[in-house]
């Protein structure tokens, strides 16, 4: 893996920032390995690397809602081991926990039938591009008013369905599902604290496809850049999960948009008429 610490460091970080702030971990990774050309002589190397730091932000997820996760793990082994006295005691819980199912099925759906033609997508950094300019337009949204509502069944399937168009590198996964879950109405703290827990079934099934599709990508790369981009991209997206969500209660999450648009924009420009 041909890839010098500094790199190993920085692209660590865009995923650690990226991967939770609405602006598209995938697609800046695409851009950023296609100016850096870190895919060229070793493709299964460097999708090890995105294994490894999509492998640490999905601990940090783990970390910061771990009190939410031990409590719906409760509510499930109480309703198996106690029927319907555990139910009862966790019927919150449990309808959580059938939340985030329900909202993962989509993007499941999606990766298994049009796994091809959406990993064809990540070879192309101006398609990116425009993705992330169409991320910025979809978080301005968020300025519009809606009524206040919660969390329910068909909120999550339309949210699920957000995170389904999310696959897409330039398509942020956190910046379409919270932005719809504002849309429909939910609050900024349900609305990150799904879309967050909705990641952890959606990474874990992104990363088991990836390795049945490409088995010998295990056997890629040295271990030192693999260990230092996780835990870079752990402990940054650690400090990115606090930001946003006091970027959230703040009202202020559609400026992200004006980070977006124009790099986007300038992105698209040199892929696609000066390289």
């Amino acid at each position: 893996m041909n890839m010098s610490l500094w790199i190993v460091i920085l692209l660590a970080v865009v995923q650690g920032l990226t991967e939770f702030f609405p602006v598209s971990s995938s697609g800046h990774l695409v851009i950023l390995e296609a100016l850096f050309k870190t895919r060229e002589g070793n493709a299964q190397a460097g999708l090890m690397f995105e294994i490894a730091v999509h492998l640490g932000t999905l601990g940090a997820v783990i970390i910061f809602y771990r009190a939410k996760l031990i409590r719906l793990c409760q509510a499930l082994l109480a309703s198996a081991l106690s029927g319907r006295d555990g139910y009862d005691r966790y019927r919150d819980e449990v309808r959580y926990v059938g939340l985030v199912i329900l909202g993962t099925i989509p993007a499941g759906i999606v990766g298994l039938l049009f796994h091809d033609e959406v990993e064809a997508t990540f070879n192309s950094p101006s398609l990116s591009a425009l993705f992330l300019v169409a991320t910025g337009i979809y978080l301005l949204m968020t300025r519009m008013r809606a009524v206040r509502g919660s969390l329910g069944w068909q909120s999550a399937l339309i949210i699920g369905v957000a995170q389904a168009i999310a696959i897409l590198p330039g398509c942020s996964r956190s910046g379409w599902t919270i932005a719809t879950g504002l849309l429909l109405g939910v609050g900024f703290a349900e609305a990150a604290e799904y879309s967050f827990l909705l990641s952890i079934p959606a990474i874990l099934g992104a990363l088991v496809l990836t390795l049945a599709k490409e088995p010998g990508v295990l056997s890629a790369g040295s271990f030192a850049p693999l260990a230092i981009g996780a835990a870079v991209a752990f402990l940054t997206g650690l400090v990115a999960l606090k930001l946003l969500i006091g970027i959230l209660t703040k009202g202020a999450f559609h400026r992200f948009a004006y980070y977006l648009l124009p790099v986007g924009i300038a992105a698209f420009v040199y892929f696609r008429f000066l390289v």
